[in-house]
């Protein structure tokens, strides 16, 4: 093992190049709602993650503002530089760190909800913005919130970085909120394109106001889709998932447009046969005992590996259609079962309950 003097010269690159430029800021709320409604300061879900917080999380932190009590400081993304000229449509600033809160805050000062849950403040319980006595309005107006701003000549694994060490909100980012904050591209928007597909919406059992929305799993099944299916990619992973979404993420984001439109055909095309020729369960697990097969549950993501990786090459014209009663005897080999069960990322069970599932369809 190579000494720390002997990497010296290596460690003194890493830290140059990984070490963040950064600026203290300080905004008063008028004016951060001026640069939200500006749109110089991005507050769009097609960056960050959806907004996820309850009136009374959102309410409390407006009653911590009035009563000036200390908020976590907000990070953001200087995307492009102050000199440059650009488009009214195009940001400046991105948030790394704070969306919730700036949303929370936007929306108030907009209306858009009433204040509720309020502990110290209880008279204000149901008063909107417009409602508050002019005294508070000019408080909340002139209270500052400080900003870091942080220089983005960075590359996306940076970026990725600095999303998961800084997340500290009340919600925690789920991996595809991380991917969604900093693997920006066509790819990335044609997921939540394809994330509302009716066809995919329903044989994936997804509640379009549901927690798993929110979380934007629908959106990392999409690229789990693409990850595992386009050129094979299964045969890609080689352990930890959460990376080799990301990477995969990145190397799509790279694509012509031409290819990435010849991926969403592929999708929809083998959503579409998956439906049609598996009935509206398709992703069902189930477990063979007593000489019967019984429903464990509606949505496996195991399951849901096999059967993409099968239709992708029923849909290629590689393999011939599975049908639902066909694909159901599989559950009764005991390898298969094993290879569904626990950890649903190990690389092992990967690959066997995929190679199990190809040799049942030839």
């Amino acid at each position: 093992m190579a000494s720390l003097k002997e990497n010296l010269e290596s460690l003194q690159i890493k830290a140059k190049e990984r070490t963040v430029k950064t600026q203290n800021v300080e905004y008063d709320l008028e004016t951060l709602v001026k640069k939200i409604n500006k749109k110089t300061i991005k507050l769009n879900p097609d960056y960050q993650r959806n907004h996820r917080w309850e009136d009374d999380v959102s309410s409390r932190l407006i009653e911590s503002l009035i009563l000036n009590i200390p908020v976590p400081i907000i990070y953001l993304s200087q995307d492009i530089d102050v000199d440059e000229e650009i488009d009214e449509d195009f940001s400046r600033y991105s948030v790394i760190d704070g969306q919730q809160r700036l949303t929370a805050i936007y929306e108030f000062f907009k209306n858009k909800y009433s204040l509720t849950g309020l502990t110290v403040l209880k008279e204000l319980n149901g008063s909107t913005y417009n409602n508050l006595p002019p005294f508070l309005i000019r408080r909340l107006e002139e209270r500052t919130i400080k900003c870091l701003r942080i220089d983005s000549t960075l590359d996306s694994k940076v970026k990725y970085d600095i999303f998961e060490r800084l997340n500290s909100g009340a919600v925690k980012l789920e991996p595809q909120e991380l991917r969604n904050a900093t693997c920006r591209g066509p790819f990335n928007s044609l997921i939540k394109e394809l994330a509302k597909n009716e066809d995919f919406i329903t044989i994936a059992k997804l509640d379009p106001q549901g927690v798993r929305v929110k979380k934007m799993e629908d959106q990392e099944l999409v690229v789990r889709f693409f990850s595992l299916t386009h050129n094979d990619g299964y045969k890609d992973y080689k352990g930890g998932f959460k990376g080799f979404l990301t990477q995969k993420m990145e190397v799509f984001n790279k694509l012509t447009l031409e290819a990435i439109e010849e991926m969403k055909n592929n999708f929809l095309k083998t959503i579409k046969l998956i439906r049609l020729n598996m009935g509206d369960e398709p992703f069902a697990k189930y477990r063979y005992e007593g000489g019967k097969l019984s429903r464990m549950s509606k949505f496996n993501v195991s399951v849901y590996d096999v059967v993409i990786v099968l239709y992708s090459k029923v849909n290629s014209g590689n393999i011939s259609i599975v049908s639902d009663n066909q694909f159901r005897e599989l559950f009764k080999n005991d390898d298969f079962f094993t290879s569904i069960e626990g950890s649903v990322n190990d690389v092992s069970k990967l690959s066997k309950r995929i190679a199990l599932a190809l040799r049942a369809g030839e």
